[in-house]
């Protein structure tokens, strides 16, 4: 996982560090060879996008959007990670996530469940999980990583972040909630999450990432300090139970691998 590290944090765009925790806890519950697995990715954006992180482990990759332009998509992060680590052959195309066609071995959300549910609709995620699964094969997973409610930040989020626009911050509690009775695993990260620093230094990248470092390192502080359970990311791996006729069940590695 190490040697992913950098091509993670480069995908998850701003406060990089902290989404890219989140992000190796939910790779490791696949392994590290993809040969022959297909991935969908779900609400791909211009300033992250998760899909080249799968295809460098060897699969075929659709990143999908929506309700944005193509093009924006396709010269956004994508395409600065792609060309900046080398990876090619990922498929761009537009998915409405209740609308999605076909079978695939992994289906990766980030950031995408609080926009689908607004308003604290927390309860509405499992309906839209429920859905991904018809289209998940036996034994594959569904990897999920959410903007998580901080509760000493909660006014603040509704008042510059994505919460104006009605987002849902989730709880561990809220997921714990909506995915009771299915074989899952989740876990939080971080402590901040300032996702609208990006546009302050979308032209630096320089800055943007020294300001990025500069905000794990007091979100390690304020983690041995400030006595708070709740987390600003939270990853969530859910499995669909069955045996594949083809191919194998995607086997976890080892979680530690990706602390």
């Amino acid at each position: 996982m190490n040697d992913l590290r950098p091509l993670i944090e480069d995908c998850c765009g701003w406060n990089r560090r902290t989404w890219a925790d989140a992000v190796a806890f939910a790779l490791s519950a696949v392994p590290d060879d993809l040969h022959g697995r297909t991935v969908l990715e779900i609400g791909a954006g211009k300033y992250s996008c998760l899909a080249p992180a799968f295809a460098k482990l060897g699969a075929t990759v659709s990143c999908s959007y929506y309700g944005q332009a193509r093009q924006d998509v396709e010269s956004g992060q994508l395409r600065v990670v792609s060309e900046r680590h080398g990876i090619g052959g990922i498929s761009v195309i537009e998915v409405d996530i209740h609308a999605v066609r076909g079978v695939y071995d992994i289906i990766v959300l980030k950031s995408v469940l609080g926009g689908i549910c607004r308003g604290d609709e927390s309860e509405n995620v499992r309906a839209v999980i429920d859905g991904l699964m018809d289209h998940l094969t036996d034994g594959g997973v569904i990897l999920t990583i959410d903007n998580g409610r901080v509760a000493p930040f909660a006014k603040l989020s509704r008042t510059f972040g994505a919460g104006r626009n009605r987002w849902t911050y989730f709880t561990q509690a809220d997921i714990q909630r909506a995915f009771s009775g299915l074989s899952f695993e989740t876990r939080g990260f971080g402590f901040l999450n300032i996702g609208a620093l990006r546009f302050l230094f979308s032209r630096d990248w320089q800055a943007l990432e020294a300001v990025n470092d500069a905000i794990h390192g007091i979100d390690r502080l304020l983690l041995r300090h400030a006595g708070i359970n709740d987390r600003a990311v939270i990853a969530t791996v859910i499995r669909k139970d069955g045996q594949r006729t083809t191919r194998p069940a995607l086997a976890a590695r080892p979680t530690t691998a990706c602390r």
